[in-house]
């Protein structure tokens, strides 16, 4: 298939543009952009001027076309693939970088659309200053034809202003998306929310979680408890069966937390020999019943190092109305802290 774009040969050109061709590219553009971050494509130069052909192709060509038919017109105009966000590994593998780039673009993005408003909002004081000045001459003007003109000319300035004004409440509209795009993209470049040894969710996202569900408790009253849970003497784990041996362990504990609990359930690593789990709905009684199953799954469970055995200590606690993510913390660890020194292996519960 030909790829013909009108608009992008004028571009090319310099040549003047007329309302309807300013028209045609506002068109083009959020019709390509809404395309683009519906479709995980991503925001880069080679793509966003391959996208703007199609587009341009499909607009001009006045065509109505569903997401499938716009993939089929990119592959007849081209044949090697367009960049698109990867599965979750190459997302791990190039995350770091992936971030910046699309940091670097969304501040780009950014500045040209502040530099446009700017641009637009000089341009209406000066439309409404020559509006001004035609309106406050125009009782002068005596011969008709030149008043008709400049009715008309009034007219035009009229719609070019109402026209710029919702060109810049749309770009007003995009700089707030981006400012949000900025503000995730700086959280995601300071975090990850795996951890990548077990699978597990990492201490910061388990404390988010965990501040949720305790505005949930005060705001709708729904209940929830938190385990606190230690590997017994994993320093003698490690110090026989080195760091790969302890790994194992880890991972082998994780396993039993995510096949033993509810799919609601949110499990943590919290580092070291540490987990924690948050049991949405669950009251104390239910909780420590279930700390009891994990404990014994635990005991039982065959790690294939010699004959290792492993037992966990557990402390659970259920959240108070006027719990804060410290007390809350501090009455598990306070229970968990307990059942160490009673003998380990064992769950205590606390109120």
């Amino acid at each position: 298939m030909k790829r013909d774009c009108k608009i992008e040969k004028k571009l090319k050109n310099g040549g003047n543009f007329s309302k309807e061709d300013i028209k045609t590219i506002m068109n083009i553009v959020r019709q390509e952009m809404n395309f683009m971050i519906k479709n995980n494509i991503l925001i880069t130069p080679k793509n966003y001027e391959r996208w703007f052909y199609v587009f341009c192709y499909i607009v001009e060509s006045k065509k109505e076309l569903n997401d499938l038919e716009i993939l089929g017109v990119y592959k007849d105009f081209y044949e090697d693939p367009y960049d698109e966000v990867k599965e979750k590994k190459e997302k791990e593998k190039t995350s770091r970088g992936f971030v910046k780039k699309l940091n670097t673009i969304a501040n780009t993005i950014d500045e040209k659309i502040l530099e446009i408003i700017k641009s637009l909002d000089k341009h209406n004081v000066e439309l409404d200053k020559h509006t001004q000045n035609i309106q406050e001459n125009r009782e002068d003007i005596v011969q008709k034809e030149i008043l008709n003109s400049i009715n008309n000319i009034l007219n035009e300035l009229n719609e070019l202003k109402n026209k710029n004004n919702i060109l810049t409440k749309e770009l007003k509209k995009y700089h707030q998306e981006v400012i949000s795009l900025q503000k995730e993209l700086k959280i995601a470049k300071t975090e990850s929310q795996i951890d990548f040894l077990t699978g597990l969710v990492n201490r910061r996202r388990f404390d988010r979680a965990l501040l949720e569900l305790l505005n949930d408790l005060h705001t709708k009253n729904y209940p929830f408890s938190l385990i606190l849970l230690d590997i017994d003497n994993f320093k003698k784990i490690n110090d026989k069966y080195g760091h790969p041996g302890g790994d194992k362990v880890l991972q082998e504990v994780a396993t039993i937390l995510k096949n033993f609990l509810r799919a609601n359930a949110i499990v943590s690593r919290f580092g070291g020999e540490e987990f924690a789990v948050i049991l949405p709905g669950s009251k104390l009684d239910e909780a420590e019943h279930i700390a009891q199953r994990l404990r014994k799954a635990i005991e039982n469970r065959s790690f294939h190092i010699d004959d290792l055995k492993v037992t966990a200590s557990f402390g659970v606690t259920e959240a108070k109305k006027d719990d804060t993510l410290e007390s809350i913390y501090e009455r598990a660890d306070k229970a968990l802290y307990k059942a160490k020194k009673s003998g380990k292996n064992i769950v205590i519960a606390i109120k």
